[in-house]
C-alpha cells in the first residue's frame, strides 16, 4: 500500500515537473526575442503539443506497472504519446504555409520537445533511485 502512495505521488509530482518545464521555457522563449504575433503563436502551439504528448507519455508510463506484459504496453503507449504529436504538429508546420515556417515554429517544437525529454529522463532516473517499479526496492 504505501508503494501504491508513493507511485501516485511522485506521478503527479513529475506531472507538476514537467508543467513547471513548460512554464519556465514559455517564459523564457517569450522574453528573449522580439514580440510578434507570429511568433507568440509558435511558441503557443509548440508548448501545448509537447506538453500534451510529454504529460500523456508520464501518465502511460505510470500505468498497469504490476503486470510485467501491461508495463511493457504502457512503456509503449507512453513512448508514441510523446513522439506522436509534435511528429504530426511538425508535418502540420511544414505544409500550413510560410507563416508558421517564417515564425521558427518548427524550431520552437524541438526547443519544447527537448526540454520535455529531459526532463521525462531525470524524473526516471531519480524515480528509479527512489524506488524501483512497482515498489521492487524491498522496503523495512
Amino acid at each position: 500500500m504505501k508503494s501504491v502512495v508513493r507511485d501516485r505521488a511522485w506521478t503527479w509530482i513529475g506531472a507538476a515537473a514537467l508543467v513547471a518545464v513548460v512554464v519556465i521555457t514559455a517564459t523564457a522563449a517569450l522574453l528573449a526575442g522580439e514580440p510578434g504575433p507570429g511568433r507568440v503563436a509558435a511558441i503557443r502551439l509548440a508548448a501545448g503539443v509537447c506538453l500534451f504528448g510529454s504529460l500523456s507519455g508520464w501518465i502511460a508510463g505510470r500505468c498497469a506497472r504490476q503486470d510485467p506484459a501491461l508495463a511493457v504496453a504502457a512503456s509503449l503507449a507512453a513512448i508514441c504519446l510523446r513522439i506522436f504529436p509534435p511528429l504530426a504538429a511538425l508535418a502540420w508546420i511544414r505544409s500550413a504555409g510560410e507563416t508558421w515556417r517564417e515564425s521558427g515554429a518548427a524550431e520552437w517544437l524541438l526547443i519544447f520537445y527537448l526540454a520535455l525529454l529531459a526532463t521525462d529522463i531525470l524524473l526516471h532516473i531519480i524515480g528509479s533511485r527512489a524506488g524501483g517499479r512497482g515498489g521492487a526496492r524491498a522496503e523495512n
